[in-house]
């Protein structure tokens, strides 16, 4: 399943540039690897992006304990675990060509200098690079591949790219994988990972159990206020994992329908004065009444 995130994050590059070849040109016809970027990695000859997948763990944020019921056509039941989230991290590194040729120099609108300089070449293969990601909060359906897309993950696979929960110490990691220090990306993408098969059900429907054929989805409203707890009207409201957006109404109310049972983050862009500002908050699904109320630091 690993593989297939990967796989997936090939996809995405490749299609968006195949199919914006006006916006990202230099990633065009390059080589997706996955290769440890050491001393003696030999990208390809025509250039490549490199992702490196460099750690693999549990998003604890995302964790759950609850066990699911999912009853089948025949009328028979099964309890099955619920999926491990699991963030997968990814270094990018680029690796332009040597040689930029007059068509594509031409293309790039690049100057001589950029043409003939590999540093300013692979700053610019990795912008596009960084473009193409930060487009996607979460890797949309259309470019899952593999296991990621049949059966279809229970949630959107979020994606975060260049945050700085990156690596801790670049230098660090560069010296251990024995390479020299060089600009690079950081991208993070959590998959569900089902860790047991179903099991069938011995005894009656279990009460608080989720029925996975008819899920439970649940209407949540909240209140924005700011620090004095006076409303926020149309402040942008997004829960992330589903990339679902809602504005508040003039008395600073919101409201998002269908929502599944889990954890989430809102983040919440506003106006404060003649500043923008941004804040996230972790909510649960059901909550008690009030739980999803928010004041906001101005």
């Amino acid at each position: 399943m690993i593989n297939d995130l990967s796989r997936t994050l090939k996809h995405l590059l490749q299609t968006v540039a195949q199919s914006e070849p006006q916006l990202f040109p230099l990633l065009q016809g390059k080589a997706i690897e996955f290769a440890r970027p050491d001393k003696d990695y030999k990208p390809n000859p025509q250039g490549s992006v490199c992702l490196f997948l460099y750690d693999i763990r549990e998003n604890r944020e995302l964790r759950s304990n609850e066990p699911i019921r999912v009853v089948h056509n025949n009328g028979q039941s099964t309890i099955e675990r619920p999926p491990t989230r699991v963030i997968c991290s990814y270094l990018v590194t680029a690796w332009p060509a040597e040689k930029v040729g007059v068509d594509l120099k031409a293309k790039l609108n690049i100057d001589d200098e950029t043409a003939v300089d590999l540093n300013l070449l692979e700053h610019l293969l990795l912008s596009e690079v960084l473009q193409v990601f930060s487009r996607y909060p979460t890797i949309p359906a259309s470019s899952l591949q593999g296991k990621l897309a049949n059966p279809a993950q229970p949630v959107p696979l979020p994606m975060i790219t260049a945050q700085a929960e990156g690596l801790t110490n670049i230098s660090e990691f560069w010296s251990a994988i024995g390479s020299n220090l060089r600009p690079s990306l950081n991208v993070k993408a959590t998959i569900s990972v089902q860790v047991a098969a179903p099991e069938p059900e011995a005894k009656p429907a279990v009460a608080g159990l989720v029925q996975a054929d008819k899920p439970s989805r649940l209407e949540i409203k909240g209140q924005l206020n700011d620090e004095k707890h006076a409303p926020i009207a149309g402040a942008r409201i997004t829960i992330v994992e589903l990339d679902l957006s809602t504005t508040s109404d003039n008395n600073g109310q919101y409201s998002f329908s269908q929502i599944p049972i889990g954890k989430y983050h809102l983040q919440i862009n506003w106006r404060a004065g003649e500043k923008l500002r941004r804040e996230t908050v972790e909510i649960n699904v059901p909550a008690s009444v009030g739980a999803y109320d928010i004041t906001l630091k101005g």
